[in-house]
């Protein structure tokens, strides 16, 4: 699975958190986040799909004409209502982000986490899933891990976790090293600066 690098805006955020506690109110949390997913795929998949429905040459009520033909009856009638409060605000455009947004509330409230490794090369079944059960008792979560071969590691990995980026390759130790050492060096030479001088 490619990585999700989308930061998500407030606008995104707000409808996502709308639609997920209208859902979990309720009690069809599962449900809707399941036809998000669908929606999200659909969105994806139909980039002229959600042109004509978020396009603004076409008035609202054309808009909605269309989720009706297009939705009503085959999406439970919370996601159909919701879709056309967000088509009443203009913000269709934003569905697919939207749909990126709900799913990952959604896992955060369900406590999964997406993480990514970065590795040298590919890790074996056992390893993933080792990495992923002691990711998930450290960070008392579901860890899902995605990983991503990076041929200048040398070994080590890093990890993404949300927005965080977790270096523990050894290129990086390295690189931490020979800067410790260089600095090192200079104070060094700072220190002996003045003995030479009165020397």
């Amino acid at each position: 699975m490619a990585e999700t690098t989308e930061q998500f805006s407030s606008v995104e955020t707000v409808y996502a958190q709308a639609l997920l506690g209208l859902a979990d109110e309720a009690g069809q949390l599962e449900a809707v986040a399941a036809e998000m997913a669908e929606l999200g795929e659909l969105a994806r998949g139909n980039a002229d799909l959600v042109r004509l429905v978020s396009t603004k040459t076409l008035s609202a009520g054309k808009r909605a004409d269309i989720i009706k033909r297009v939705f009503e009856g085959r999406v439970s009638d919370l996601l159909y209502r919701y879709l056309q409060v967000v088509n009443e605000k203009g913000r269709l455009d934003l569905l697919p982000m939207i749909c990126k947004a709900f799913k990952t509330l959604v896992d955060r409230k369900q406590g999964i986490l997406d993480v990514w490794a970065y590795v040298p090369q590919t890790m074996s079944d056992a390893q993933v899933a080792q990495v992923s059960q002691r990711l998930g008792q450290a960070l008392s979560k579901t860890v899902i891990l995605h990983q991503t071969v990076d041929a200048s590691l040398i070994g080590g990995l890093k990890l993404r976790v949300a927005d965080q980026l977790l270096d523990a390759s050894v290129a990086t130790q390295l690189r931490l090293i020979r800067e410790r050492m260089v600095a090192s060096g200079r104070e060094r030479a700072r220190n002996d600066l003045p003995k030479l001088l009165v020397d």
